[in-house]
Order: C-alpha cells, then structure tokens, then sequence
C-alpha cells in the first residue's frame, strides 16, 4: 500500500493550481477516546468547506464527502462566503448517512456504493483533515494522489518527534522529557523537572497523539517535599494529581502505552500567549506561511483549544514566523506535503521566553477561520508585516468553533443565519466587517456552532464577537 501510494504522489504537483476536480473527505482519524471529548465531532467534518473556494476557477469541480448530509442552508451559505454560489452545478455532496464517531475514512473505505460514487465523480486528487493510514489507504482505494503528509512521516509531528524536530531546527522548547510510555517514566520526568526547577509549581503531560489539547493533563507540585522523598511522593499523587479533563488516570495511563508522551516546563506569566503559524508545504518543498494566530485556550486546564485571534500580537508575530519557516524548511526536506502548524509559547515583553510547543501535520483549529477569511476578503496575507491586507485596510478577526448556546438546540442553519442577517451583525462586502457563521451541524443537537468575527481591529473584532453571541443567546 505504502509503495501504490507513493506513485500517485508523484501525480500531485500540477494538479494543485489547476481547473482539477478535488474530493474533500474531512476525516478526524484520532483514537476514538480523544474524539469522545469533543460534543458534536462528527460536525467538524464541515469545517472544510473552505474548500469551496476552488470553485472560483471556472472548469474545477468539488466533490465534498461527509458522514451524513449537510444542511442545505450550511451548503448554501458556504458558497456565498467563499463567493461560488453560480457553481452550485459543479459542487457534488455525497454522505455515507453514518452519524457515528468513526472516522470518515473508514467509514467509506467499509462501504463499497460510497466508494464507487466517490469513483464516478471522476476526481483529481484528494483532501483530507488528518492523513493517517485510513486515508492512505483511501487515497490508493480512488486511486487519488493526496495533498497531505504521508503517514510514514507521522511520527515527525507527533508531541515526541516535534519536540526534537523543533529542537534540531534552533527553536527553544520547554525544558522537559519525551518518548515517554510508562507511569514510572511520568514519574522520572517530573521529579527531575522540579529538581531542577525548584520553584515549579506545575508541569503538563501531553499524549504524543492528541488533538487541541484534549490529551493534555496539568501535575501539581503544591506540597511537594524536597530531596529524596519527592520521586515516592510524585508517585503516589499520579492517579489524583494528573488532572486528565474528560478521561480517568487509568484510561489516560493505557494511552499513554499504546502512543507515548512528553512532560513539559508549565510556562506562565501575565505576557506569555500561546500563538501558532499556519504554513503549507507544496510539492517540490515550496513552504509558504499562511497566517499566524493567537490561540484561545479554555477547557478545565486551560490547555484545550477553543478558538483564536488574528494576527498574533505584534510583539512575537515576526519572530514566530521566522521560526516556524526554519521548522517548515526541515519538513520539506523530510517530505512532509500539504497545511500544517506549528504551535508555540511567546513573551510579549522577552524574547527570550518563546518556545516551540508542538508541530501539527495536519489542518489546526486555525486553519479554516483563515481560510474562510480568505475567502471572503478576497485580499491578501503579507508575510513581512502579518497584517492581512484588504481593499478596505487590514483586517483582524477572533474566530470559535466551539461556541455552545443552550437556546440554540434544535435551530436550523438557517434561521441562525437568519437572525444575525436580521442584526445587521452579517459580514457587510461595502464595510469589509462583520460576522461568519460556519460548522452549523451541531446546532441541532448541541446548540454549537463557529463563527467568525471580522472588524478593522482586534478590540472591534472582539466585541463584535461578543455582541453576536449574547444575540444568539437571546434567540427566542
């Protein structure tokens, strides 16, 4: 299979900026447990209608495949963002009607009249959210080359392998340990973290294979004895220390066997923001910088992904980049193809506290606001400055995913959408600001939904975002 798939990579390159047909399969392949933890994931498969936008060239096709059928509203809405909606003709849906928590690759891969509509479609080249063996296998199966990285490369991106990619690369990472299988290695990790760094009051473990945080856990140093007692002591407080969100330190520790993990230096300070850089690798190593962001972290260890801001701060914007590109420089020449980040910690008032965390070798939670963006602001991101540059001045915007309103169970797409047209709160094409609602399918059964908050500044961007959601709040 691997070899089969190395063939077809060979086709990619010239497909990627031509009128080709491109099949959108936005598979989440992540252990079953770290997927548990997200309400409503089989709807992130909806984050990729981005990928609408390649209908703007007028012979491209899209074919888009997701586990049960989108909302007509959720369709049309995304072609008038990404500014389609004549190509409705040539935009072909296709579900397997399989809500379940599988992943979409699989789930096609078992259904053989998914498959042969997929074939009929005639595609191109494939695009995915995660590119594990499922969708190599997916990808040799239609006999579609696949813009993403090859899953024998896996291993580069995962918490482990980023942290010496990162380090080969020149950039700092938290003083800590990887390549870590075992609550003793847990154990070792920590005692000689905080013999080092005796006023330590924490250290976070991460699972080499996690997504948006949800595999992270915070250990408390609070009460911690010094000298010999702390390797017994640490021992003893694992399973009521580790605070796992949404596992048990019995399921946590059994992953923790089956992929790995690392144990990281829990930086913190007033100044200190979790910024990522978009990047994506062509083929023949061209690595382009997409877009820098500034992570919003949430969740019960304010470690969990829950949206972002853009740009980054002023303060680290350029530095970041500049590092990522090195990492990025690394990857091309390992191979590595397709969208990627790379996630760090950053000092506004230091330099010299800013950190490589992770190197994800996949779309991040980032990846489609900026590219939703793009699309509808139709302008252009400038590297040197990080600005977004438009007709109407730069433009900043604070995006979620995540967003819960309780009031919302059971609306339709559509009449949420309506409602915030009915505000005036709607991105206005003659302003060049206002609101973005994308991944709507949970609505229905969470009351969850993204959304995207365009202003000319992040403080307008931010309280347009706020005004947005205490309308949805309110809808009766």
């Amino acid at each position: 299979m691997a070899e089969r798939f190395a063939l077809l990579q060979g086709r990619l390159g010239p497909l990627l900026d031509g009128p080709a047909t491109t099949v959108v399969v936005p598979s989440i392949t992540l252990h079953p447990d770290e997927l548990r933890k997200i309400p409503g994931a089989v709807h992130f498969e909806e984050r990729l209608l981005f990928e609408l936008a390649r209908l703007r060239a007028p012979r491209a096709r899209v074919v888009y495949v997701t586990s049960r059928p989108v909302d007509p509203d959720t369709v049309e809405s995304a072609l008038a963002v990404t500014g389609t909606t004549g190509a409705r003709d040539r935009l072909t849906l296709i579900d397997c009607g399989d809500a379940s928590a599988r992943p979409l690759a699989d789930k096609i891969l078992d259904r053989t009249d998914v498959l042969a509509r997929i074939t009929a479609a005639r595609g191109d080249y494939l695009v995915t959210y995660t590119t594990t063996t499922s969708e190599r296998d997916l990808s040799v199966r239609l006999g579609l080359p696949l813009f993403g990285c090859d899953p024998r490369l896996r291993g580069i991106g995962d918490k482990s392998g980023g942290r010496r990619l990162l380090r080969a690369a020149g950039v700092p990472v938290p003083d800590g340990y990887e390549g870590l299988a075992s609550a003793a290695a847990v154990t070792d990790a920590l005692t000689g973290l905080k013999h080092r760094h005796r006023n330590l009051e924490r250290a976070v473990v991460k699972l080499n294979d996690s997504f948006a945080g949800a595999g992270n856990a915070v250990f408390s140093y609070a009460g911690a004895p010094a000298g010999d007692g702390l390797a017994g002591w640490v021992a003893d407080r694992l399973p009521e220390r580790l605070a796992v969100p949404g596992d048990t330190w019995a399921g946590f520790l059994a992953k923790l066997a089956e992929m790995g993990g690392v144990v990281e230096r829990f930086h913190t300070g007033p100044a200190m923001g979790s910024p990522s850089v978009q990047l994506e690798i062509r083929p023949g190593g061209d690595v382009r910088m997409l877009s820098t962001h500034d992570q919003v972290l949430g969740g019960p260890a304010g470690l969990t992904f829950v949206g972002c801001a853009f740009p980054a701060h002023p303060a680290y914007r350029s530095r970041i980049g500049r590092l990522a590109l090195r990492v990025g420089d690394r990857l091309a020449a390992a191979g590595v193809l397709g969208q990627l980040s790379v996630d760090f910690l950053a000092d506004r008032h230091d330099p010299a506290r800013t950190y490589g965390l992770e190197v994800n070798l996949r779309m991040g939670g980032a990846t489609a606001p900026f590219l939703f963006a793009h699309a509808l602001l139709r302008g252009r991101y400038d590297p040197a400055t990080g600005d977004y540059v438009t007709a109407h001045g730069p433009r900043h915007y604070l995006a979620g995913d995540r967003i819960l309103v309780d009031r919302l169970r059971g609306a339709r797409p559509g009449a949420v959408l309506d409602l915030v047209a009915g505000r005036r709160l709607a991105y206005d094409p003659a302003t060049g600001t206002g609101v973005v609602l994308y991944a709507l399918g949970a609505l229905a059964e969470f009351g969850k939904l993204g959304m995207i908050a365009i202003a000319d500044s992040a403080a307008a961007a931010r309280s347009l975002y706020d005004r947005t959601v205490t309308v949805l709040a309110g809808m009766p």
